[in-house]
């Protein structure tokens, strides 16, 4: 019965050209901003932006938002399967954590004291995101380092104009409990939000367990989140906003494939943010200013307490010169710096940023666009480093009915080494920047609730940082060191998917993405081939069930007990959720049961992953 349903869910692939209940192509009247740091309709955007919004986060229960990003076509998660907790990772388009940047709220998030200086996914909940866009391609001269592979980019929610308030609870598979809370609103000229959030969850063995005669203890986690967002305005014209957030995070860990452990790691973070903004007649001023700070304790055989510091103001002007004419300057500002007890101190491992850059939208008569851009990285280790893109998409509309578009871009990127590649026992302070060219070609045929894309890309990356272990004579490890490797590498492939609501009883959606590396060694974990499909039915206005089908493809990884690789099979994984409202859509119930069929599969080698899982809620909202 099994197989016969995944084999009737793949059999009506081709047919289901139509709208996703994850993170979806964005259609025709919807704005997107990622792809220039303006409002854009998406039809002249010359890229494919996927946008998750509020309501596709909340036909997700019992996921995270790496959960979310598994789903995207070109995105792979790791870890996601795997106890609630565990270590994520995200890699677009082939790319690694380091070659994606996150933005929250438009300000790049890093953490000074990661390996890859990486924001972790695993800190922030769903209930404090308003909608989040998956950029793929480079756009590091928006950006900067880091947006080589892509850019995730997290808006918050925002202050309502009404008081207004949401409670909801909920309960899942694993002895895993959430609670979450919000009141918002706005009064006279100020505005406020205030959201907490606190999860917990029991867990299981992180490590699989492959001795009969042992028995693997649970490894659990919780996390707690505060936010809290205040605006002022003062006239028409200029405002101010406050932001500022707690994320603390407690989980247990095991040391490696196939062996228990009792470890466990801490985590702080604190930012605080001040944004004034400034509009006239033909476009705005912005400030943004933020403080980062966390920490990061690791209790096991090999401890460590880490800590890192991000400063970062950037001014953004956006200018309209006509209907057609936008123009986009901006200056940003970095400085990051490294501690970690008893080895690195902070005035010795930091480095400092400073990045003008411009931009230029024209949107031309005929209906072709061109985005163009420049960015000036200047960093006081390594000097100054030119990147750009140029963007050009021409769209042809069809008796008012149909519109195509056909886009190319082309860019170059950077990625500065981390301060734990540059100072920690491992580091190498000789390491040079990571480079990378981006060309991009493909087509969109929109219509009324209906989005196809085609996506041809490739990345050419060089002199790419990795972690070279070193032996002696005899074959022993003695230890290792990052070191920019003498071959490149080049990453390609094609991204197929569509949308389409089809009525508002009934949307269907279907997806499909190929990727292949002329370097096995840095494809790791990324499979080649992977497809899906799902199926949005609202019988009535109250009620909603959604079903999703996902095929990830065979992997490669490395195993570092017996220096072989691995193959990892492929695995199908179906997903239903369902839920209904009461008294006017105030209270809702939902629940969804992920892995339906229990599927048995290897996410991580030599660690756990999870089967069948439920997870049940209600929200109230007033």
């Amino acid at each position: 019965m099994r197989k016969k349903i995944l084999f009737a869910v793949i059999g009506i692939l081709p047919y289901l050209l139509y709208a996703q209940d994850s993170l979806k192509t964005t259609l025709l009247d919807e704005v997107v901003v990622t792809g220039t740091k303006f409002d854009l309709p998406v039809e002249k955007s010359g890229k494919t932006i996927f946008k998750l919004s509020r309501k596709d986060i909340e036909r997700n229960a019992g996921k995270t938002l790496a959960d979310l990003l598994q789903e995207v076509p070109g995105v792979q998660a790791d870890g996601n399967f795997s106890t609630p907790g565990s270590n994520l990772s995200y890699y677009v388009r082939g790319g690694r954590n380091k070659h994606t940047l996150i933005l929250i709220d438009g300000v790049p998030f890093n953490d000074p004291s990661a390996i890859n200086a990486e924001y972790d996914l695993r800190y922030i909940p769903l209930s404090q995101i308003e909608s989040v866009e998956v950029f793929k391609g480079g756009l590091g001269t928006l950006y900067g380092t880091s947006a080589s592979a892509g850019v995730i980019s997290i808006k918050l929610k925002e202050s309502g104009k009404e008081f207004s308030g949401m409670a909801d609870v909920s309960a899942a598979s694993f002895g895993t409990y959430s609670q979450n809370a919000q009141i918002s609103g706005t009064s006279g000229k100020f505005s406020y939000m205030a959201s907490g959030n606190n999860v917990t969850s029991q867990g299981f063995s992180s490590a699989e367990d492959n001795d009969s005669a042992t028995e693997f203890d649970k490894d659990g986690f919780n996390r707690q989140n505060g936010l809290l967002k205040l605006g002022y305005r003062f006239t028409n014209q200029f405002s101010l906003s406050l932001q500022s957030a707690y994320e603390q995070f407690e989980a247990d860990y095991d040391d490696y494939e196939f062996t228990d452990a009792d470890n466990t790691q801490e985590y702080d973070h604190i930012r605080i943010g001040l944004t004034p903004k400034f509009n006239y007649v033909k476009g705005d001023f912005e400030a943004r200013i933020f403080y980062n700070v966390n920490k990061r304790v690791f209790k096991s055989a090999f401890p460590s307490e880490l800590e890192g510091k991000n400063i970062q103001g950037e001014l953004i002007h956006h200018h309209r010169f006509s209907d057609r004419v936008q123009t986009l300057a901006g200056i940003n500002f970095q400085h990051m710096a490294f501690e970690q007890r008893g080895s690195i101190d902070a005035d010795s491992a930091n480095f400092t940023l400073f990045d003008p850059y411009a931009s230029l939208f024209i949107d031309l008569p005929a209906g072709l666009n061109v985005h163009a851009g420049v960015r000036l990285n200047t960093h006081n280790l390594y000097g100054s480093k030119l990147i750009y893109n140029l963007n050009p998409s021409f769209i042809l509309n069809s008796n008012g009915i149909w519109k195509h578009k056909v886009f190319a871009s082309v860019s170059t990127s950077y990625i500065t080494p981390s301060l734990y590649q540059l100072y920690s026992f491992y580091g190498n302070n000789e390491l040079q920047p990571e480079q990378s060219l981006n060309y991009e070609f493909g087509f969109s045929i929109y219509k009324e609730g209906l989005a196809i894309n085609a996506v041809w890309f490739k990345r050419e990356e060089t002199d790419p940082i990795d972690f070279v272990s070193l032996f002696d004579g005899n074959g022993n490890f003695i230890g290792g060191q990052y070191r920019n490797l003498t071959d490149n590498r080049t990453v390609d492939g094609i991204e197929l998917n569509a949308d389409y609501t089809i009525n508002t009883l009934l949307s269907v959606a279907a997806h499909y993405t190929y990727m292949d590396t002329n370097k096995k060694v840095g494809f790791y974990k990324i499979p080649k081939t992977k497809y899906g499909a799902s199926v949005i039915v609202q019988p009535s206005t109250r009620s909603t069930i959604s079903v999703k089908y996902n095929f990830t493809g065979e992997r490669q990884t490395f195993d570092f007990s017996s220096f072989s690789e691995v193959t990892l099979k492929n695995y199908q994984l179906v997903d239903v959720f369902a839920s209904y409202n009461f008294f006017e859509k105030k209270l809702r119930l939902y629940g969804s049961v992920n892995n339906v069929f229990d599927e048995k599969f290897v996410a991580i080698y030599g660690y756990t992953t999870r089967g069948r899982n439920f997870s049940v809620g209600v929200s109230y909202n007033f």
